[in-house]
Order: structure tokens, then C-alpha cells, then sequence
């Protein structure tokens, strides 16, 4: 599962331009976020990649019988409109279920640190015994969160996402949880190995941006996979 979603992003006629596309949307997202208050503009750029990384894990979640997994090929940028469409999907998904142990974490932190003195017993117990409560839920949401988005690409629709049905199948599935913690591995090394790169200046940070793309593809080709 990981050498083929490796060499996914290269695959198809196509590559070339699809590759190029996108890691000049990156580096244009990148750029534009440093420019102070005009950073939104970064926004249209990231709709359109979101929206971008869902048509892989639509084009991935494909039943096997019906697209070899080594043949197929990365879609292409064709639709931004479609695309855009599907990106702000994508976010608003990903915010929905990110945003609850966000919250989760703001509401423990700031509690434990009005409500009683650093040293007291109780305080260390509570901020212990909250901090694991939040660990888990946070795992639990980033866990179920490939298999909303799944859902909504599969669909189009943003109930989707809540499906339980479709949720428990995917979390009970052994073949989801190998490609989610091999998804989970790869964007973890993605972010060291650029984030090193982008300490190397102007050229390594667009580099790192660019590179950024190719491993956002890899991601969802993982996790679309894992949810087919």
C-alpha cells in the first residue's frame, strides 16, 4: 500500500502538468499567507488544493475490481470550480472535527491554570487526568476524520461526514487502521523532512512548499485506499 501510493502522484500522462499545477499552488498559498492582511487571499489557493486532495480520496476509495490500484492515475486539475467546491467541503469537515478537541484543550489549559495553584495535588491530578481525557478524544476525531471525508467525497454532501454507519464500518476495519497510521507516519516525516528543508532559506522554503503537495497527494491516496 505505501510504494503504490508513493509513485501514485507520477503516474498517468498527465503527471507532469498536474504536478506543476499543484506545487504552484502551494507555493503561491505560501507566499500569499506572509502578506500581512492580504493573507486571506492564501485562502483560494488552499480551497483549491483541499479540494484537490479530496478527488484523490474519491478517485481512491474506487472498488479494486473496478480500478487496479497500480493503474489508475492522479485526476486532474480541470474544474477549479468543481474543485473549489469540494475544498471548502473538505475544510469545513476537517474544522467540524478538529475544532471540538481544539476547544476541548483551550477549556482544560486555561481551567487548570485559574482555578487553583500550580503545586496543589488536585490541580496536578486534574490537568493529568483532563489532559489524557483530550489525548484520546483528539485521536478519536483525527481517527474517524480520512473516513468522514471519504464519505463526503463519495457523496457530495456534508451529512456525510456524521454518518455513524459508515464511521463505525470504517473504524472496525483493520485495512482502514493500517493505512491511517501509515497516512499519519508519512505526513509526519513529510512535516520534519520540509520543515528542515524550509529552515535552508527562500529556495528550500519553496522547495519545502512544492514537495508539500506531492506528499498531501500521498496522504490521500493512503486514506482513500484504506476507506475503498
Amino acid at each position: 500500500m505505501l510504494r503504490e501510493a508513493l509513485t501514485y502522484p507520477v503516474r498517468g500522462e498527465a503527471a507532469d502538468e498536474t504536478l506543476v499545477v499543484g506545487a504552484i499552488l502551494a507555493v503561491a498559498a505560501g507566499l500569499l499567507a506572509r502578506l500581512g492582511v492580504l493573507a486571506v487571499l492564501a485562502l483560494v489557493p488552499v480551497v483549491v488544493l483541499a479540494g484537490y486532495a479530496l478527488a484523490v480520496l474519491r478517485d481512491s476509495t474506487a472498488a479494486e475490481s473496478e480500478v487496479p490500484p497500480t493503474a489508475d492515475a492522479p485526476p486532474r486539475f480541470a474544474d477549479f470550480r468543481g474543485l473549489a467546491a469540494d475544498g471548502a467541503r473538505a475544510l469545513a469537515v476537517a474544522i467540524a472535527y478538529l475544532v471540538v478537541p481544539a476547544v476541548a484543550l483551550a477549556v482544560t489549559v486555561s481551567g487548570a491554570a485559574a482555578t487553583a495553584r500550580p503545586e496543589a495535588l488536585g490541580t496536578t491530578l486534574f490537568v493529568f487526568g483532563a489532559g489524557t481525557v483530550v489525548l484520546f478524544a483528539s485521536l478519536a476525531f483525527a481517527y474517524l476524520l480520512p473516513a468522514a471525508l471519504a464519505g463526503v467525497a463519495e457523496t457530495g454532501r456534508l451529512r456525510a461526514g456524521v454518518d455513524r454507519g459508515r464511521l463505525l464500518r470504517s473504524a472496525r476495519d483493520g485495512r482502514y487502521f493500517v493505512g491511517w497510521v501509515a497516512a499519519v507516519v508519512v505526513a509526519g516525516l513529510a512535516v520534519v523532512g520540509l520543515g528542515s528543508l524550509a529552515t535552508l532559506g527562500r529556495p528550500g522554503q519553496v522547495v519545502a512548499l512544492a514537495g508539500g503537495f506531492y506528499a498531501i497527494v500521498v496522504v490521500a491516496r493512503l486514506v482513500g485506499r484504506a476507506s475503498a
